[in-house]
């Protein structure tokens, strides 16, 4: 059950590394402190990253809401939907504020971007805008969230580990809310039989934008604030796909098989390749 959020706006995700804290500038992180200057610019460069690509998010979440308001959800889908705009605006302050700390000076806003909407190979309607929360809430938001806890298992810096909290908080529930749309009313049985041979297509353009050679998230050298090696991401992403999110596909009555083959398939070669 998709509960509706509460936000009081009194608590600064940088108190869960120093509750007693006024201002981020305050905070001690011995992690971040002891690492060269060369290790924290670039450090710096991810999290500025991160802040423009948590925009871009928030553009998709705009975009799917206003696309979900013309074909049909129910309530709370719309209620959380439209709140994601909102959390991932938020994540791109707290990405842009870490970035300022591991500089050492003011926060840098991200230049504004063009909205890119995915054509889905010219699908149209409510077809669309299911491929579009399947493709952001049940693939992304989901591949997210189990990237996530294992960055912050292994996280030793106070504030990324409080940082990719928080963020996660949020990710949960946007992976939830495509789930419970595929669970609603309105994604029709037409549009179930139909969602199969989109599927593979999603699923290897994920893959690639996740694990390829310009991928955001691996960064082998910085274990200690949270950054995952490139095999940690491949294999976690291997398992969600297979344990979470192909499952979920068969319980919302969508038929995954060619998708699975596929999935044995390209990881197979790419653990043979690692070896």
């Amino acid at each position: 059950m998709l509960l509706r959020k509460k936000r009081t706006g009194k608590t600064q995700w940088w108190q869960r590394a120093a509750p007693k804290a006024r201002t981020l500038e305050e905070i001690v992180d011995p992690v971040i402190d002891a690492t060269p200057a060369e290790g924290r610019a670039e450090l710096a460069g991810i999290w500025q990253n991160r802040a423009r690509l948590e925009l871009r998010v928030a553009s998709t979440f705009s975009s799917i809401a206003v696309e979900l308001l013309e074909h049909g959800a129910t309530q709370n889908v719309y209620e959380i939907v439209t709140q994601a705009a909102r959390d991932e605006v938020q994540h791109a302050l707290i990405s842009a504020e870490l970035a300022a700390k591991y500089r050492g000076d003011a926060l840098v806003w991200p230049d504004p971007e063009p909205n890119h909407i995915p054509t889905f190979r010219q699908s149209k309607g409510a077809m669309h805008a299911t491929l579009y929360i399947l493709t952001e809430c049940c693939i992304n938001e989901t591949i997210a969230c189990a990237l996530l806890e294992p960055s912050i298992a292994q996280a030793k810096s106070r504030l990324a580990k409080a940082a990719l909290t928080t963020i996660l908080s949020d990710e949960i529930e946007h992976a939830r809310v495509g789930w419970a749309h595929l669970a609603s009313p309105w994604v029709t049985p037409e549009i179930k039989r139909e969602l199969p041979s989109f599927l593979q297509w999603l699923h290897s353009s994920n893959h690639h934008d996740l694990l390829g050679d310009e991928a955001p998230l691996p960064r082998e050298k910085y274990p200690t604030h949270g950054m995952l090696s490139r095999r940690q991401a491949r294999d976690i992403v291997h398992t969600t796909l297979v344990d979470v999110i192909l499952p979920g596909y068969r319980r919302a009555g969508i038929d995954p098989s060619e998708t699975e083959a596929w999935a044995r398939t390209v990881f197979a070669r790419e653990l043979a390749a690692a070896v």
